[in-house]
């Protein structure tokens, strides 16, 4: 996950007032993801909640 500008072949929707950039090689594997922001000992931080085991690269 990067906050980066969106590349010419992303699939660009918005979600909750956020334009997310989706690489459409990933795509399949974020349809039940949540983003989420957790406090840890190191900070706040963005989290990917929901990703199966088997989907990791």
């Amino acid at each position: 996950m990067s906050l980066d500008e969106a590349k010419a072949d992303d699939k660009v929707e918005t979600v909750n007032s956020i334009k997310v950039a989706i690489d459409p090689r990933i795509e399949n594997m974020t349809t039940d993801l949540v983003l989420d922001v957790q406090e840890t000992p190191q900070g706040k931080g963005l989290v990917l909640l929901g990703l199966k085991d088997s989907d990791c690269c």
